[in-house]
């Protein structure tokens, strides 16, 4: 029996989109909701490949160039919609949601969001600010696929029309390339995978994301939109559909973003089972009892729009929650704003679904019936979307450099690189240095236009930099007052005057309240580093002869699968008689594991301190930034560092590595 709808095939849909927004907004109940992406994607290629086979029986031909407009009437409308209203917020909520938005825009219209954020090298689940259009490298995935696929469609139709001998059937290629194209796909992600320090590349990639859309195409060709011929014992296909969601379900919450099982068989197990849970409702659709569940239908058939805004709007709700400033108070429970998010994204979405989705249906009468009442809010939805074009535009114009925490962190970053440890502490002390050398030397973090105009300001310049290094000095804080230390062992010797701190974006973060609590930290902290650098920098510093008795390592909070495995390796490279102190990391669920296991060395190495931040900075975490892990006020930077300075002080009782 030929379809026109799959019955069934919107309730899972709906499982798709509950995986994907529980996991963005409450990351510890599903960590692996993102397969909710894959049932997307999986249901999409098997829709497309039908809808292609039943073109084909109908016309006789291919219409390429009507799919690929109807794919962009399907995707664009709703899209757009979202970004304009994103925009719009983004320009009265922060500055910092507008860092980037431009490329964002250009990388959404573009179909193209994947390959931005993969050439960006931002990680899916860690930045300052998340992009608030990162989740539609989902739609640049789809696209592409579309693009590809329908012209392996086209050609196979049209080289079989043209074979002198028809051996099998159309449907039988488009299913044998289909499933070797996914086949090409999973073995190149498996192998992928294995060299990258960070799962995104691998997660976002086309060459990498396309099986599962595959392996619905394969599906589609299989079987298109009929129910078999012979359907099985109705018991069979219930129990398979309940039995393949509740899989699914139990994967996305067993599974993580990093787990290296997620790529090696998670996501293929999730594209497989979905497939087949298709195939069920498939052999369920002759059943006059068989009906999509109603709340699951409607979320489903709403599910894109859904899907489109719920990020942004979750991370303009946390911004208003967790900024200074915003309309909340500062320490708004996360549940409470994200049941506002959900609350916006229902009512946004519904006039998403209704007013850029559907396309007219039926009669003139049934038309004029259904449109007539809601004519005026049509008008007046028209108009203020002409008006969220207008401010989009003013956002576009209106985008700052970088975020207030990234600017921190390059103040930072550029006096580590620039001064040394005599010019900083002299600095410190009172020692205003020429703002334009400041600004202009370092190789990492290149000055912007901005700041090159203020580096030539000498005066305020230079008085504004000072203030802004001495600003921890005599404050009353939940951290307490600046708390120098003396080396460890007492004295300064050569072997007891300094001590390495090496670390990430949180220790940069913190570098100048750490120099003035320790007073002698050589301090050496990029973003995005890991423990993997652990050995690296060992042999680096003792290069350069400046490798010391104390050891500070704060190389977690990018938690990778290889975190352990490195740690250990770390501490054998450590050389007689050295101390490490390990700083615990603090702000996503996934670090959690990394905390408990770091708690546990001392037991096995002697010569391991723990600087527990992550059970210091749990009552203070109103002090961070809005990612809820860098720091955003010196309160928590002091924190930071008097942890630091507690465990290098408990580090000079404990014997040295022997």
């Amino acid at each position: 029996m030929r379809l026109t709808h799959v019955k069934g095939i919107d309730s899972i849909r709906a499982l798709g989109v509950v995986l994907v927004v529980v996991y963005h907004l409450f990351t510890k109940l599903l960590p692996a909701g993102f397969f909710g992406v894959d049932i997307f994607f999986v249901i999409s290629g098997f829709l497309v490949t039908s809808l292609f086979l039943q073109e084909r029986a109908k016309t006789k031909r291919i219409d390429l160039i009507g799919f690929y407009a109807r794919r962009v009437r399907r995707l664009l409308p709703a899209a757009a919609f979202m970004v304009v209203c994103t925009l719009t917020l983004a320009l009265l909520i922060s500055p910092d949601l507008r860092v980037g938005i431009r490329e964002q825009t250009a990388a959404v219209f573009g179909w193209v969001t994947n390959w931005f954020e993969i050439a960006g090298g931002q990680s899916y689940e860690d930045q300052f600010i998340p992009h608030l259009f990162v989740h539609t490298w989902t739609l640049g995935v789809e696209m592409q696929y579309y693009i590809g696929w329908g012209f392996a469609v086209f050609l196979i139709v049209a080289l079989y029309n043209h074979a002198a001998k028809k051996v099998f059937t159309r449907r039988f290629w488009m299913f044998v390339i289909a499933l070797a194209l996914a086949a090409c796909s999973y073995l190149w992600m498996r192998h992928m995978f294995v060299g990258l320090d960070e799962a995104s590349p691998a997660y976002y990639a086309t060459t990498t994301r396309v099986y599962p859309l595959l392996i619905g195409s394969a599906l589609g060709a299989l079987t298109g939109m009929r129910s078999p011929r012979k359907p099985p014992p109705a018991a069979l296909p219930v129990c398979g559909l309940a039995a393949s969601l509740v899989i699914i379900s139990y994967l996305a919450w067993r599974l993580s973003f990093s787990d290296p099982a997620t790529y090696e068989w998670g996501i293929l197990v999730v594209s497989v089972l979905t497939a087949f849970a298709i195939w069920c409702v498939l052999a369920l659709q002759s059943k006059e009892w068989f009906r999509d569940i109603k709340p699951l239908a409607v979320l489903g058939k709403r599910s894109y729009s859904i899907y489109l805004f719920h990020w942004p709007l979750y991370n303009i709700f946390k911004q208003l929650a967790t900024v200074s400033g915003g309309i909340f108070t500062k320490d708004l429970p996360q549940p409470l704003y994200a049941a506002l998010a959900l609350a916006a994204t229902a009512v946004l979405a519904e006039i998403s679904y209704r007013y850029f989705e559907q396309r007219p249906v039926g009669g003139k009468e049934r038309r004029t019936a259904r449109r007539a009442p809601m004519r005026g809010f049509t008008v007046f939805l028209i108009v203020a979307f002409v008006g969220l074009c207008c401010v989009s535009t003013i956002t576009l114009a209106k985008v700052p450099d970088r975020t207030r925490v990234e600017v921190d962190y390059l103040r930072q970053q550029t006096l580590i690189t620039i001064t040394g440890l005599d010019r900083y502490g002299a600095y410190l002390a009172g020692l205003a240095l020429d703002p334009v050398a400041i600004h202009a030397m370092p190789e990492q973090l290149p000055p912007t236009p901005t700041e090159w105009a203020a580096a030539e300001d000498l005066g305020d310049d230079a008085v504004d930099t000072l203030e802004n290094a001495q600003s921890a000095i005599n404050r009353p804080d939940p951290a307490g007052p600046v708390q120098p230390i003396e080396p460890p062992g007492g004295g300064w010797t050569n072997d007891g005057q300094w001590i390495n701190v090496w670390g990430d974006s949180v220790t940069l973060g913190a570098a100048d309240i750490l120099n003035q609590t320790l007073q002698t930290a050589l301090v050496d902290a990029k973003v995005s580093r890991n423990i993997g650098a652990g050995v690296d920098l060992i042999n680096e510093w003792d290069y350069m002869s400046q490798l010391t008795n104390y050891f500070v390592v704060a190389l977690f909070t990018n938690t990778q699968n290889f975190t352990q495995d490195e740690t250990i390796v770390f501490l054998d490279a450590v050389p007689q008689g050295r101390r490490v102190i390990f700083v615990t990391p603090y702000g996503k669920d996934y670090m959690e594991p990394t905390a408990e296991f770091l708690r546990g060395l001392p037991s096995q190495y002697p010569y391991v301190t723990i600087a527990d931040w992550n059970l210091a900075i749990r009552d203070h975490t109103d002090l961070l930034a809005s990612d809820g892990m860098h720091m955003e006020s010196d309160d928590a930077k002091q924190i930071y560092a008097n942890t630091i300075a507690q465990a290098i002080d408990q580090a000079s009782k404990k014997p040295a590595k022997e």
